[in-house]
């Protein structure tokens, strides 16, 4: 289980920076992600659910991963894509994991159902190689049960994190690498569970 920690939060038009890098460093050298509470403005999060509840949803097939539902247009997505491009939290990343440097962000709002299908088996997000750090932050409005976010490391099947998006508005950002897979486990209730998810690229 990973502290509860505020670093940022991220409004509609500005980042505030909460805590110093230094703060998270170590937890991210441990865990190799930044569990980040309230890291959403109220009022921006309660705009993107808007945007989600009155656009759609279409499905969409990962070939060999498994299934979901992908907002379509990418309204809510493409907002927090914005707004995440912000030099100084960029800047705040790069210190606080290591990572160097960061320059585009590309994500989108993604959707799973308790249907007995939707989910994503063991990946690394390395189909492009430019990619650095990933991010999803919770959009969720109904509660549900399952879909357990778990990143391990490929050699030693060591669990690092395992996360339950289950608070709106909540972040977690996680690395990218070779040595290490991630996965969501199915909804077996309730839901569905909503998220964005995204990428920060190598600059």
């Amino acid at each position: 289980m990973t502290p509860e920690v505020r670093p940022f939060t991220i409004g509609v038009t500005t980042t505030q920076l909460l805590q110093p890098p230094e703060a998270v460093r170590d937890e991210f050298a441990r865990r190799r992600s930044i569990l980040c509470h309230d890291a959403i403005e109220p009022g921006f999060l309660a705009t993107l659910q808007g945007l989600c509840n009155r656009g759609g949803f279409m499905p969409d097939s990962v070939e060999g991963l498994g299934d979901r539902e992908v907002e379509q247009p990418q309204r809510a997505g493409g907002a927090i894509s914005l707004a995440l491009q912000r030099e100084g939290l960029r800047r705040w990343l790069e210190a606080a994991t290591g990572c160097g440097p960061l320059g585009k962000v590309e994500g989108r709002v993604v959707q799973t159902r308790a249907n007995g299908h939707d989910q994503l088996d063991w990946h690394n997000d390395l189909q492009d190689p430019r990619r650095r750090l990933a991010i999803t932050a919770n959009l969720s409005e109904a509660p549900y049960e399952g879909g357990l976010f778990q990143l391990r490391a490929v050699v030693t099947r060591e669990m690092l994190t395992e996360h339950l998006h289950a608070e709106r508005g909540t972040v977690l950002i996680f690395d990218i690498s070779r040595d290490l897979e991630h996965r969501v486990l199915p909804l077996t209730r309730g839901g569905p569970r909503r998220v964005y998810t995204g990428w920060f690229f190598r600059e």
